[in-house]
């Protein structure tokens, strides 16, 4: 099996810059979730020759699954179905059934069909529809050896075709010996170079496995890639077992899900609950926290206490801890730690303070200086970090810091065994 995957992006949104390509991320980790190797991205203008040309090109290369995002709409720019239907031979066919269901989604959302909605039930001819998620429903073809799949560019509905129809197609297709497997060593705390460094008695680029790196703001995932045979998965079991010690309490998951919900479910597994006393990350934390779904179990509540005045009149910060140590401190980010748990009778808390930028520093506190401060069975620890980026980028790492504070304390202080 050639388990290769190309995709081709259409809109002139997105080559202008109005609208950022998170199909590509997404559909990328999926395929690769599934053994297949995205080999070719490209984003095309709404241009019907340039579609044409882009299809046929990559068909020329045979990939297992070409996959097509935007131009499905029934806008006079949507030019999706048409560039596929002559780049693959097949002219358009209209399919009433698949009218009447488009018709029947406008109208349980209380809106009457637009005849321009009319061109969207045509499709290359030996197309199957995928169901629709929005009102604008996909296709896929076999054509040679290529699957052509073709899903809207509106992220949640192609990410919905996805889950419940073409990833389940494509499963069968990528399993078996000549497909591949993949792990994901996901890490936080750790860059790139330091990462590569730690990591320095592996080949990289090996022939019987892959590694590679991917850096986000939520943390540094190491992406190992092998053949998915008896001995491929022996290998990437070795490699996996050895990276995890090198890296230690840096890792938070293999495969899992991100820092929240790995430490949501600590705090679960435990039975423990947790607030938040937040400064410069101005309820991210709480918002990191509360952004899973279940997050009522142990999530307790929080203060944004941005002001001194909030520090020292509802959290209780001593005014004298302030003036002698500022609001950017270790003694402060402890205290407002410690204030909080006691304020709503929790178990665990976290705290954050610092400079997020572009203003507000000095030579002593410069821009990217951040205060973590923890509660974790009645003992207070606090971080001291400088992170670096735009005011956002400070603010949304200092949120994860914190969360991953938590993670590691409870780890520590209550180690699974």
């Amino acid at each position: 099996m050639n388990s290769t995957a190309e995709m081709i992006f259409t809109g002139d949104e997105l080559l202008r810059g109005d609208a950022v390509n998170t199909n590509q991320a997404y559909l990328g980790e999926k395929l690769l979730d599934l053994g297949i190797l995205a080999t070719h991205a490209l984003c095309v203008a709404d241009d019907r020759p340039a579609i044409v040309a882009a299809i046929r090109q990559s068909l020329v290369r045979r990939p297992v699954v070409l996959i097509l995002s935007g131009g499905l709409g029934p806008t006079e720019d949507d030019l999706t179905r048409e560039a596929a239907a002559e780049a693959l031979d097949r002219p358009l066919e209209h399919h009433e059934s698949l009218l009447a269901l488009i018709r029947e989604r406008f109208a349980s959302r209380g809106f009457e069909m637009g005849e321009s909605n009319r061109k969207q039930a045509s499709l290359p001819r030996g197309s199957s529809p995928i169901p629709i998620s929005g009102t604008a429903p996909g296709f896929m073809v076999q054509h040679g050896d290529t699957l052509v799949v073709a899903l809207p560019g509106v992220p949640w509905e192609l990410k919905e075709m996805w889950e419940s129809t073409v990833d389940p197609l494509l499963r069968p297709r990528a399993g078996g010996k000549s497909g591949h497997a993949v792990r994901r060593i996901r890490t936080f705390g750790i860059g790139e170079s330091t990462a590569a460094e730690m990591l320095s008695e592996f080949e990289w680029r090996g022939s019987e496995m892959e590694i590679g790196t991917r850096a986000q703001l939520d943390g540094l995932t190491i992406i190992l890639r092998g053949a998915a045979s008896p001995k491929g998965i022996e290998n990437l079991d070795a490699a996996q077992a050895r990276i995890c010690a090198i890296l230690g309490e840096r890792v938070f998951g293999v495969d899992s899900e991100g820092l929240p919900e790995i430490t949501g479910g600590l705090l679960r597994r435990f039975g423990l609950t947790v607030a938040v006393a937040e400064s410069c990350t101005g309820g991210l934390v709480a918002k990191r926290f509360t952004d899973v779904a279940g997050s009522s179990d142990y999530f307790v509540g929080g203060v944004t206490a941005y002001s001194d005045d909030v520090k020292t009149r509802i959290l209780g910060v001593p005014a004298r801890l302030l003036a002698a140590h500022g609001a950017v401190s270790n003694e402060v980010a402890a205290a407002m730690a410690e204030r909080v748990r006691g304020l709503l009778q929790t178990d665990c808390s976290v705290s954050t303070t610092g400079v997020a930028g572009p203003g507000g520093s000095s030579e002593e506190k410069p821009v990217g200086l951040v205060f973590i401060g923890s509660v974790v069975e009645g003992i207070t620890q606090v971080e001291r970090l400088r992170l670096f980026g735009r005011r956002d980028q400070v603010r949304e790492r200092a949120a994860l810091a914190a969360v991953d504070l938590l993670r590691r304390r409870l780890l520590r202080e209550r180690p699974l065994g």
